[in-house]
């Protein structure tokens, strides 16, 4: 890649959720290039696709016109439960009103009568990165658990009630090692890396 041409340009983060930058912005530390996230002129976009795949698409298609020189990437992730067909999936955020944890509780509820044997669930995540020449990347993470609150303990977010194979609830672990969007980022990234080197 031309040296001059790596002087201008950025990673945009195609996200309007300032955790999500941050942690995007941790995650590709060691890219060459400036990362960025969105000025506030350009507007949050309704996430309508029925994938997360699709969701991912949505916010770099969006972003794309405002940064045509430039590289970008989006993200979305949600929790997918097999006894109820794969719900809340691409509504993880927003299937109820409230809170995540006044969302998690619902989820308990609506469980009350699934065995845990029958709870399995899965943590998701894709990111797309589109690259200024038209290349696309398409970057899958995914984290399996149960759902319970077999403890009844304290609900404060879908980490709670998320059963990992080791008999632990998500919060109460580091997640690092294998948190579903890490693992997609971390694809990205490799991505982004070799992009750069051609």
């Amino acid at each position: 890649m031309n040296s001059r041409r790596l002087i201008h340009m950025k990673v945009v983060i195609a996200s309007w959720n300032p955790s999500k930058v941050k942690k995007i912005k941790r995650f590709l530390s060691g890219v060459p290039i400036e990362i960025t996230s969105l000025s506030r002129e350009i507007e949050d976009i309704e996430e309508t696709a029925l994938t997360f795949e699709g969701n991912a698409a949505l916010k770099v298609e969006a972003v794309r016109c405002h940064f045509p020189e430039d590289i970008i990437i989006g993200e979305d992730s949600g929790l997918t439960i097999d006894a109820l067909e794969g719900f809340p999936g691409v509504k993880t955020a927003r299937f109820s009103p409230g809170s995540d944890a006044e969302r998690a509780q619902v989820l308990i509820e609506m469980l009350a009568h699934v065995p845990l044997s029958k709870s399995s669930a899965q943590f998701n995540s894709c990111v797309i990165v589109s690259f200024p020449n038209g290349e696309s990347a398409e970057c899958h993470g995914f984290m399996p658990g149960w759902i319970s609150n077999s403890d009844n303990a304290e609900i404060r977010g879908y980490g709670d009630i998320f059963l990992l194979s080791n008999g632990k609830v998500l919060s109460e672990i580091d997640d690092s090692p294998f948190n579903h969007q890490h693992q997609a980022l971390f694809q990205a990234k490799q991505h982004i890396l070799e992009w750069l080197k051609r």
